[in-house]
């Protein structure tokens, strides 16, 4: 293949290592995996040419690449490829898009039953829809929540995903999945950013995946907790404890939000993030809003208190579902020597929520019906 600006030029001699190459960047190597998972994919509008004439083949491009899928290759330029459990490329045999009949009388047929859709086999893990769950999750959340990227099939496929979380992709674990156009990947993005607190939630692409360049939009979601982050919670242990003794989620949230005001100091533009937090220190610890917020998130996940950030331009702080309401908690604001402002308070004036859609959603995901 040779990749001009304006055009992709293909002859029929250099068929099969075109087929070759894409195979192995596109078809699930652990080093191609790496490499996909973080490009974007745009609708090619170069000219495409087999043998000087021009043809019509559905392309992407790529980091400045042009690729085109591999069955569509083999009916341009006149051999077959096929899915039998792999790709199968076969230079000798004309275009069907279909495996050739097996004669039962050399190789009989496997009583093995086909492998579902969007199941991992011995051979890869294969999509075949635009979004999978096991469960209609989206049915007990609040449906004005569902606007723009913010959908039914994302809702179920995270919820899946907090259902199954810590499962492995063991032969027959399906991923819970939908699709993500790059339009929306960020807001997506920075959506699981906000759930995150003793798990961390992220995109994630199997590296078996044999047929990512066909849903390149395909969005399943990863749930791990860092090793880092072990540590922060043995050191968090006795506060866990106390809280077990409590009754009322406010109490709870309220003793959490005096024992994160020990730690750090508040100072502008300062980090400290959770490994250093919760961790012992000599001295005073600065930091700033942002990592109050996430601290704080940290400690009410670990006692079982849903809870996520919440952000105008400038500042982050935290919501908190205690006692059948979502209330605002701003331990940064609380460490300063007036003392707890913002502590379980309905609403805050003059703050405006820069992402108001993705904090309805949120809430939702976490406390099904808590919008209504």
């Amino acid at each position: 293949m040779r990749k001009g600006k304006n055009q992709i030029k293909m002859f029929k001699s250099a068929g099969l290592i075109v087929a070759g190459f894409l195979a192995g960047i596109l078809l699930g190597t652990p080093t191609a995996h790496a490499a996909v998972e973080y490009l974007q994919a745009l609708p090619s509008r170069n000219a495409i040419y087999v043998n000087g004439q021009q043809v019509k083949l559905e392309a992407y491009t790529i980091n400045g690449a042009n690729y085109v899928k591999l069955r569509d290759i083999g009916e341009a330029m006149g051999f077959n490829v096929y899915w039998d459990g792999a790709v199968q490329i076969d230079s000798d045999a004309p275009h069907t898009g279909e495996a050739p009949a097996k004669s039962e009388e050399t190789e009989p047929l496997s009583q093995t039953p086909p492998p579902q859709t969007g199941a991992a086999t011995s051979t890869g893990y294969t999509i075949s829809t635009d979004h999978w769950s096991r469960e209609d999750f989206s049915q007990q959340a609040n449906p004005a929540v569902f606007t723009g990227p913010y959908t039914r099939e994302l809702y179920n496929a995270i919820c899946q995903t907090l259902v199954d979380e810590g499962a492995q992709n063991t032969s027959g674990y399906r991923y819970a999945y939908t699709m993500v156009g790059d339009g929306d990947y960020g807001a997506v993005n920075n959506l699981l950013g906000r759930t995150e607190g003793i798990t961390r939630y992220a995109h994630h692409v199997p590296q078996n995946l044999t047929n990512y360049y066909a849903y390149l939009d395909y969005f399943a979601v990863s749930a791990e907790t860092p090793e880092k982050y072990k540590a922060a919670l043995d050191f968090i242990q006795p506060v866990i404890q106390k809280i077990g003794t409590m009754g009322l989620d406010r109490e709870k949230v309220t003793y959490l939000n005096d024992y994160l005001k020990t730690l750090p100091a508040y100072k502008v533009g300062a980090t400290a993030g959770i490994p250093q937090t919760f961790a012992p220190h000599a001295g005073e610890l600065n930091t700033a809003c942002g990592s109050y917020a996430w601290t704080m998130k940290f400690l009410c996940v670990a006692a079982d208190i849903p809870c996520i950030t919440i952000s105008t331009d400038n500042h982050t702080w935290n919501l908190v579902y205690a006692n059948g309401a979502w209330l605002h908690v701003d331990a940064s604001t609380n460490d300063l020597p007036a003392g707890n402002i913002i502590l379980l308070t309905e609403s805050i004036p003059n703050r405006i929520d820069r992402a108001p859609e993705a904090t309805a959603f949120l809430k939702e995901l976490l406390v099904p019906g808590s919008t209504r």
